[in-house]
């Protein structure tokens, strides 16, 4: 686990449950650094993940639940996904395929924040899971795809490759 710079083999996703993780998985790193640089407050918020997977869904309820956010694990088959994403104050979508589920603004809430994680190809263009130029007009901030988190997971992987590099050579 000391080299797992992706921060997910199954030890650092266990340390991360126990908030002993040193190495964190870098979609999630990156959505928490966003949420960070901009000052977003986490605690006391509901946040709403429409995403389950291991290398997002997963590591990002336990970062958030150490902010002291309420959290609840939705997917492209959750029931009421609308309704739940109306009462939620942060959206983080993930699910990377339009044909089976788009965010569109009618489903946020105003002044929600969303936070769009997803990659896939439309018409031969890289998009996420909603249309940055429509949410924003309802949102009070918005992710883009391309250039939101997708740059701030590079970013982490810098910051993982360089925390490995010092516990390899003995230094903290």
């Amino acid at each position: 686990p000391q080299k797992d710079v992706d921060g997910l083999t199954p030890q650092n996703a266990g340390l991360l449950s126990m908030k002993k993780a040193v190495l964190v998985a870098c979609t999630p790193s990156g959505v928490m650094e966003l949420l960070s640089h901009y000052s977003i407050p986490l605690q006391g918020k509901n946040v709403v993940i429409i995403n389950r997977s291991n290398l997002v869904g997963k590591p990002l309820i336990h970062l958030l639940l150490e902010k002291n956010a309420t959290v609840t694990v939705a997917h492209s088959k959750t029931e009421n996904l609308e309704e739940i994403c109306k009462n939620s104050d942060i959206i983080i979508t993930g699910v990377g395929d339009r044909t089976k589920f788009t965010l569109s603004p009618d489903m946020i809430s105003d002044n929600a924040i969303v936070i769009d994680v997803a990659t896939a190809r439309l018409d031969g263009k890289l998009v996420g899971d909603c249309d940055y130029e429509k949410i924003i007009q309802k949102a009070s901030f918005a992710s883009p795809v391309p250039g939101g988190v997708g740059p701030m997971t590079i970013a982490m992987l810098l910051k993982n490759t360089v925390t490995a590099a010092s516990l390899y050579h003995g230094r903290n």
